[in-house]
């Protein structure tokens, strides 16, 4: 339930499904028009958003997700990120958003923070700084702690979520059907560095937890997501990215 005085994730959807300025703060304005659209929809009328009156948003919240991104708008909000752009940044930020066309706001939201955060705001795929010295994973060692052939490359972070460990490679070539384990070089090309990263955040191939056990359509935990890629690190850092990202793709499809 939320009502005046709220604030969040679920504030900024309800804000984006009503036609309103989007900040994430629950006043005057935005209980003024949730009292409309609960009269107008037959719902008991008291300015709170609760479970009967989401049910009667979720569609429209669902249409304004799939609406086309103004690029400028998107790119203007996000600046306070990035700060002055590179043109690199710029490509393939134009590159990567359309890809997760069929994902939701706040799914595209983290998933652009997880991808800021792992190349080191690039936005491209990347090899780990270092290459994994000083890793456990650095070596020819599995995560289970078995050792693997020193012919074999090592297989440290790679791509846009930066991929490592032996099984780790080993699930996601068989998943998109590539030979990872003797090229994990393919991990840097930005298809499949963004079929890693989609797919391992959906299905959970990393830590085991996935992106809706932390988002859904109308809510998000960002801080709690992290957990989806590697625990705890840096969690509230990449949050507020996630609620920068967020702001920007709803602002850009209001």
């Amino acid at each position: 339930m939320i009502r005046q005085g709220s604030k969040g994730a679920e504030v900024r959807a309800l804000q984006h499904a009503l036609g309103l300025t989007i900040d994430g703060m629950f006043g005057v304005k935005t209980q003024t028009a949730v009292e409309q659209f609960q009269r107008q929809s037959g719902l008991l009328v008291d300015g709170e958003v609760g479970s009967k009156t989401w049910a009667k948003l979720m569609p429209v919240l669902r249409e304004k997700d799939l609406k086309p991104i103004n690029p400028k708008i998107f790119f203007d909000n996000i600046r306070p990120l990035f700060g002055k752009f590179t043109q690199t940044q710029v490509d393939c930020l134009n590159i990567l958003v359309p890809c997760m066309a069929g994902q939701t706001t706040n799914n595209t939201a983290y998933i652009l923070a997880t991808a800021y955060h792992e190349t080191a705001a690039t936005m491209r795929p990347i090899e780990e700084y270092g290459k994994g010295k000083g890793r456990r994973y650095g070596q020819h060692i599995k995560q289970s702690g078995k050792a693997y052939s020193s012919s074999l490359p090592i297989y440290y972070g790679r791509g846009y979520v930066q991929l490592t460990w032996y099984e780790n490679y080993e699930r996601a070539g068989k998943a998109l059907d590539l030979d990872l384990i003797h090229h994990p070089e393919l991990a840097l090309k930005t298809d499949v560095a963004y079929a890693i990263m989609e797919q391992g955040m959906v299905e959970g191939w990393f830590t085991g937890m996935k992106l809706e056990d932390y988002i859904s359509l109308n809510n998000a935990d960002y801080k709690g997501a992290r957990k989806i890629i590697n625990g705890t690190d840096r969690a509230v850092k990449i949050a507020g990215h996630a609620e920068l990202f967020e702001l920007a793709l709803r602002r850009a499809r209001a």
